[in-house]
């Protein structure tokens, strides 16, 4: 699965994360925000953490 910057994922966990910065091509640094809107910090998760995509960021010309 290929993200891009700013795409917004569930996590299998109910979490939400931004994606930040990809890493390696199976990896991303993310900020994770639980159901409540709180944030938990940022961490790195793998494309098997990810359950999909809930909002996907386009490039507008």
């Amino acid at each position: 699965m290929k993200l891009k910057r700013f795409d917004v994922v569930e996590l299998k966990n109910n979490n939400r994360a931004t994606i930040l910065e990809e890493k390696n091509n199976n990896q991303y640094f993310v900020e994770v925000v639980n159901p409540y809107g709180i944030t938990l910090g940022n961490k790195i998760i793998s494309n098997n953490e990810i359950d999909k995509i809930i909002y996907p960021i386009e490039k507008k010309l």
